[in-house]
């Protein structure tokens, strides 16, 4: 006689009551020593399919037995938001990135980059710009000399240009408006130091935004340049950032104004939200959101972006259709028969298989 099948109703009262220190239902004040009933290991020895809880990658936990926890992890604050500096929260200084790096190869004696190797100079760490596109040096001690070098070269191009670093309109209130629905908040930059990315978030009046009080160290979300040993569209400074905050990077939104940044989410499984400005608007198909200001965007605009969350645990495995046969397929060849086409008085032109059975073609009269 086969054992009574295991409701799932059951089974998730055997995680509910596990839930609980003192055991009993969920929301009671125990009731009992926590155990497993009987029903779940033949459940297991009859091969039936084991209840994933919690699903995995999902908000919303079954299993907690506080509503009131389920509700927070529901609410903004189980998310995460991931701003780059320039382009996002402060204006870009492509045009200085790029006559710093010409003015860096006119005095070393190096040749000018071209136009198709500067349009990365801004989007990648200056030792690794160095390293791979330019070409001039893999030494780590002199990479970090031509680095410190071009810093100062910037710097006095900003310091004689007049324009001071300054909030992009509308960022301040949309970082109160996070704050106020307690989403922990990131910074990035790839081409300044810790110290330095430091420094400017305190003129710019917003590191109070990005504090974290849970760090050990006491440090704030920032990831610079030395933090990491890559820089987008390698996915590690979103994971760093991630980290920081306490999120997995399925439940981060990261902010930027180019594709490297869709690409670092698409391989770490984030969401990305670009800006217009540096890149038009078909190039940045590849982004979950567009947006031309970070004001265009509300609490609820981002939240719609982890509708589409699913479980990859809870979810059956999807079947398989081969669109194109391997090359150890035999291709399927419809059968045709030569018979009629050999009797006929005139083959239509197609060879039959016994070519010397065929029946002369009538003469033309």
């Amino acid at each position: 006689m086969k054992p009574a099948r295991l409701h799932r109703r059951s089974a998730m009262g055997s995680y509910f009551d596990m839930d609980e220190p003192g055991g009993g239902a969920p929301g009671s004040g125990g009731g009992g020593p926590t155990t497993i009933p009987d029903s779940m290991p033949a459940m297991e020895e009859r091969g039936a399919p084991k209840p994933y809880f919690p699903p995995v990658g999902v908000a919303d936990d079954p299993t907690l037995a506080n509503p009131l926890v389920r509700q927070m992890m529901l609410s903004t604050s189980w998310f995460g938001c991931v701003f780059d500096l320039e382009g996002v929260l402060i204006k870009s200084r492509e045009k200085e990135h790029r006559e710093s790096w010409m003015k860096l190869a006119k005095r070393h004696d190096h040749p000018p980059p071209p136009e198709m190797v500067l349009k990365h100079c801004d989007t990648m760490k200056p030792e690794d710009f160095i390293a791979r596109q330019l070409r001039w040096t893999r030494d780590p001690m002199q990479m970090r000399r031509y680095n410190e070098e071009r810093v100062e070269i910037f710097e006095t191009i900003v310091a004689e240009s007049g324009s001071l670093d300054e909030l992009q309109p509308g960022v301040e209130r949309f970082l109160e408006l996070l704050q106020r629905a307690d989403v922990p908040m990131a910074v990035m930059d790839g081409k300044k130091r810790f110290s330095q990315l430091c420094v400017t978030l305190d003129a710019l009046g917003v590191m109070r935004y990005f504090e974290n009080v849970d760090s050990p160290t006491g440090e704030p979300n920032v990831v610079s340049g030395e933090d990491v040993s890559d820089w987008l569209p390698d996915p590690l400074p979103i994971e760093r950032a991630c980290t920081a905050m306490g999120r997995t990077t399925k439940r981060c939104v990261v902010f930027g104004n180019n594709t490297t940044v869709t690409e670092a989410c698409m391989e770490c499984g984030a969401k990305s939200v670009l800006l217009l400005g540096r890149q038009p608007r078909y190039e940045l198909q590849g982004a979950d959101t567009v947006v031309e200001r970070l004001t265009d965007l509300s609490i609820e605009n981002l939240k719609r972006l982890f509708t589409e969350e699913t479980s990859d645990a809870a979810e059956p495995e999807r079947e398989k259709v081969e669109i194109f046969p391997s090359k150890f397929t035999a291709p399927v060849v419809a059968e045709r028969s030569w018979e009629p086409e050999a009797r006929s008085d005139d083959a239509g032109g197609k060879e039959p298989p016994d070519y010397m059975r065929r029946r002369r073609r009538r003469p033309d009269v």
